[in-house]
């Protein structure tokens, strides 16, 4: 007898509560790079974070670990490095200008600079210094790995089926199920896990298997952003930009800041088009009063962007002392943000990608950002 709605959902939140249980719960689709490099500290990426790291890393290591290029993909090139401390020691170092939030944030979060066992003074360079504070890192992978494995079997067991001789359709349709979850903005395990049981995710799944369907669709997932069970395929197509090619890599690469390069963007306000000529100077070429600052997303090139609103002498003090405690870091981070977003939503403060003839993914990561006149009405927020 095919079991009832009523018995199904129970046995869906039976399933659910068992991996819910996982100590990496809930794992981020962006926590991927924090596996692939042994790193905690770069769990809890922000998209346009995680997109600066991967394509830092993946230039990085075609130069040091070069072997590792022939026939893979970039995202290849960093799954298959043995030791990925060089890599990331120069992409922390490059860092330090254009997201230097994110920069302290991870430096910071090393146990090594932590408890105080590496001093910068004590080395020539910065590179140097990271490669020691990263330490030897942590297994990050092995771990989820033998995680997956316990939770996974207590789970199908849950669900019906024997742990070593499922049902030999639940491969098949876990795939078909994660190709329709990749329609919705499921960024996370408890995303996915919510969409399967308390969404649509299951319907026309056989009853009967939707439980077991869950725990699969689930271990490939998992399996995939942690690396405990690879799957390239899977996570390009969750995060597209990880499917870069290598000749489109090379278009991300930095340009010589002194080259003369001109960067430009439209004002959202008068329409009017400013355009900055890199150099030892940066020369406007062109501009209108709404352009207050060309930058990152990081929190501190926007607490640049918002000085130039009315922030008070008392306040911005604030913010600096929460910037100059490492403990503080994430107020700092969330005060900022939720500032931009609010005078963003206001309409008062627009940020347009910058785009350059000569170099046109060099800058990538830079947008320019406009002020407009104040909007009259209460704020919601």
């Amino acid at each position: 007898m095919a079991p009832t709605p009523e018995s199904l959902e129970a046995r869906l939140a039976l399933v659910d509560g068992i991996l819910e249980g996982a100590f990496f719960s809930p794992l981020h689709q962006h926590d991927w790079l924090a596996f692939c490099c042994g790193q905690p500290a770069l769990l809890g990426l922000e998209q346009d974070e995680m997109q600066d790291l991967f394509l830092r890393a993946a230039l990085t290591c075609q130069t040091i670990y070069p072997e590792l290029v022939e026939g893979r993909s970039p995202l290849a090139w960093l799954w298959a490095m043995d030791d990925p401390r060089p890599v990331l020691a120069q992409v922390l170092v490059s860092l330090r200008h254009d997201r230097p939030l994110l920069f302290h944030r991870v430096l910071f979060s090393l146990p090594a600079v932590a408890q105080g066992q590496v001093n910068p003074d004590d080395f020539e360079l910065a590179e140097d210094f990271l490669t020691q504070a990263l330490g030897e890192g942590l297994d990050l992978r092995q771990a989820a790995a033998e995680e997956m494995e316990t939770i996974g079997r207590r789970a199908l067991k849950a669900a019906g089926q024997d742990p070593d001789q499922p049902d030999p359709r639940l491969a098949a349709l876990a795939g078909q199920v994660l190709e329709e979850a990749l329609a919705h903005d499921l960024g996370s395990d408890h995303a996915l896990r919510l969409w399967l049981v308390a969404g649509p995710g299951l319907a026309g799944v056989d009853e009967r298997l939707a439980p077991a369907v869950l725990v699969e669709a689930w271990r490939r997932w998992v399996g995939a952003v942690s690396g405990a069970r690879p799957d390239l395929g899977l996570l390009e197509r969750w995060l597209p930009l990880l499917g870069l090619g290598e000749a489109d890599l090379a278009l991300h690469a930095p340009v010589d800041p002194h080259g003369g390069h001109v960067i430009a963007a439209q004002c959202p306000y008068c329409a009017a088009l400013i355009s900055l000529r890199l150099g030892v100077k940066v020369e406007k070429l062109s501009g209108c009063p709404h352009l207050v600052y060309v930058g990152t997303g990081d929190e501190v090139h926007l607490l640049e962007v918002l000085s130039h609103f009315d922030l008070g002498s008392d306040f911005k003090a604030l913010l600096a002392s929460y910037y100059q405690s490492p403990s503080d870091l994430e107020l700092y981070g969330t005060i900022v943000n939720d500032l931009y977003e609010m005078l963003a939503h206001q309409g008062r403060l627009r940020a347009i990608p910058v785009r350059s003839e000569s170099a046109p993914q060099a800058f990538y990561n830079l947008r320019a950002y406009f002020a407009g006149p104040s909007a009259p009405g209460p704020t919601h927020h």
